[in-house]
């Protein structure tokens, strides 16, 4: 069995993951309904509702390209690798919303180790874009917010990765905040090329088709990083229980909430969808 279907069938619509993710998309207002599916074909219909049994079997010829594989590959690693703090670390800033952790303010400067973390993921959906589309990175980067799971990796890598950790940088605009992030470019690639991903020969520019469009994500997970927080705190039941840093206390749940990679399974799912319905 492909290892793209394998990872779509781990995920069950109780988990820690699925719920977390399906709180964010119903609470942010999106262009297409979120859905959960863990099923390959069912990943498709929802971009082509009358996909027959010949367009199966063409998206299953997809499934061993190598450059699928390795997209896949990278989005776990960003939930597996020991070299980043984990994906689920975003999340633990919540639990200052509520009282409990640092005080500290929530800047960039103040955690350089998760702004970092950040800017490397970036890059991380910047090389699976330019793996998964056709055409140049701009055309790619334009297929990526056609794609229903490309607006919602988007969305929860602004408003997890950066707003909700990071929001007292929000008193900038979102391209200056952006453009914060991202600016040690040297630093940001060679963290990157620790992970085993693969090594990049165009960082600048995917850095740059990256930074073009995610100002308008970011704009539009601002105003939703208290109401998000009120509900993801439901799924930290124990956290919120422990008198504990923030870290501390998420460092034992991260493995519970591997978002990236199943976030990542939609989108290199429905990027196949995209190619055959291009083709008819």
């Amino acid at each position: 069995m492909a290892l793209l279907q394998e990872t779509l069938r781990q995920f069950k619509e109780n988990d820690y993951t699925v719920k977390l993710v399906s709180t964010i998309f119903n609470i942010i207002p999106m262009e297409k309904s979120y859905v959960f599916y863990n099923e390959f074909e069912n990943g498709l219909r929802r971009i082509i509702p009358s996909l027959t049994e010949e367009d199966l079997q063409k998206a299953y010829q997809f499934l061993d390209d190598p450059k699928i594989q390795s997209t896949l590959k990278a989005f776990i690693y960003v939930d597996t690798t020991d070299k980043l703090i984990s994906s689920f670390a975003g999340i633990k800033n919540v639990l200052n919303l509520f009282g409990m952790g640092s005080n500290q303010k929530r800047t960039f400067e103040s955690d350089p180790e998760q702004a970092l973390d950040a800017a490397v993921k970036a890059l991380v959906i910047a090389y699976a874009v330019n793996h998964l589309y056709s055409g140049d990175l701009k055309s790619k980067m334009q297929e990526l917010i056609q794609t229903p799971a490309g607006i919602e990796l988007l969305i929860y890598y602004s408003l997890i990765e950066i707003a909700l950790p990071f929001t007292d940088n929000l008193v900038e605009s979102s391209s200056k905040v952006i453009s914060k992030l991202l600016e040690n470019q040297h630093q940001i690639e060679n963290k990157f090329n620790t992970l085993g991903i693969g090594k990049l020969e165009n960082t600048t520019e995917l850095l740059n088709a990256f930074q073009n469009i995610i100002p308008n994500y970011l704009d539009r997970v601002k105003n939703y990083v208290q109401p998000v927080a009120e509900k993801i705190k439901v799924y930290l039941p124990t956290a919120l229980n422990i008198a504990d840093s923030a870290t501390g206390v998420i460092a034992s749940g991260a493995d519970l909430l591997p978002v990236w990679t199943f976030l990542g399974a939609r989108l290199i799912t429905e990027s196949i969808a995209l190619k055959l319905k291009n083709d008819f």
